[in-house]
């Protein structure tokens, strides 16, 4: 998969896609997080312009709120890590997480799943 941008996305992101673990709308099998279709993908640093000197594009988005999933793209389009920010709040966005990676990212969507269906 490569986008019209300036990266290509991870292995680890095709991987999951390829295999149909996640589901591109809500109420799908990462329920709260979806991935996001290419059309409703963006770079959020482009949208909101509060976002330094990173690229953040969004490909995740969890489905009760405004929290997009967002690969940080370097210069050379190199992915270095994963942020989850809140989108659409007063100053543009507000990071809200950030990850090493996208298994980290992954990993954390795992916990928000279990909380979700069990949220005691």
């Amino acid at each position: 998969m490569q986008n019209e941008f300036v990266f290509t996305y991870p292995a680890e992101y095709r991987w999951i896609v390829e295999r149909g673990i996640a589901g591109f709308e809500p109420f799908t099998q990462l329920q709260p997080w979806y991935f996001t279709q290419e059309d409703q993908s963006f770079w959020a640093t482009e949208q909101w312009q509060s976002g330094g000197n990173r690229k953040l594009f969004v490909f995740a988005r969890r489905q009760d709120n405004d929290d997009l999933a967002c690969f940080s793209v370097t210069e050379d389009g190199k992915i270095d890590g994963v942020l989850v920010i809140q989108g659409w709040v007063d100053n543009g966005f507000t990071v809200l997480k950030e990850f090493r990676g996208f298994w980290d990212w992954f990993k954390f969507v795992i916990d928000d799943i279990a909380d979700w269906i069990s949220p005691d």
